[in-house]
């Protein structure tokens, strides 16, 4: 039950909560473009740089009321246990809106190639809020620090 409720958020084609959509603002790193619609599938924003990083911000239901820890734990197995990232670091964050939340790091490998994954957790009693980036390692790590800036700008 726990891996299949843990795959309902992580699942890029999940369906964003209605009432969620309109609420929640993120605004992307400097030298991204925004490459979706505003709502468009499950991402309220989603944009890119370059070379290729992305971010994301989207919802999903809390069904449970689960807490900010639960969340945390939940993601972090599914994408070690799940799906064989590698857990790097997991750190306090705080929203613009003034919600707590978890930041939490993550590396993979293809081919040859290292990846990273940075996820922000914000949780609130019945929505899910997640802000996401992603690329190449070498790509990604320049813009580091504009990434967690926006990361933390969610309203």
């Amino acid at each position: 039950m726990r891996r299949l409720t843990l795959a309902l958020v992580l699942a890029v084609a999940a369906t964003v909560a209605a009432a969620g959509c309109a609420a929640h603002t993120m605004t992307l790193p400097a030298n991204f473009v925004p490459f979706d619609k505003p709502g468009a599938g499950p991402y309220i924003v989603r944009g890119v740089s370059a070379d290729g990083v992305v971010a994301g911000l989207r919802t999903q239901e809390n069904r449970k009321e689960a807490t900010l820890d639960f969340w945390a734990e939940a993601v972090k197995n599914e994408l070690v246990e799940g799906r064989g990232y590698k857990f790097q670091a997991a750190e306090d964050i705080r929203a613009a809106g003034g919600q707590a939340g978890r930041l939490l790091s993550f590396t993979s490998e293809s081919s040859g190639v290292d990846f990273t994954y940075l996820v922000a957790l914000y949780v609130l009693p019945d929505t899910i809020i997640l802000a996401e980036a992603g690329g190449k390692t070498d790509a990604l790590k320049p813009k580091l620090a504009d990434i967690k800036k926006a990361l933390a700008t969610v309203k």
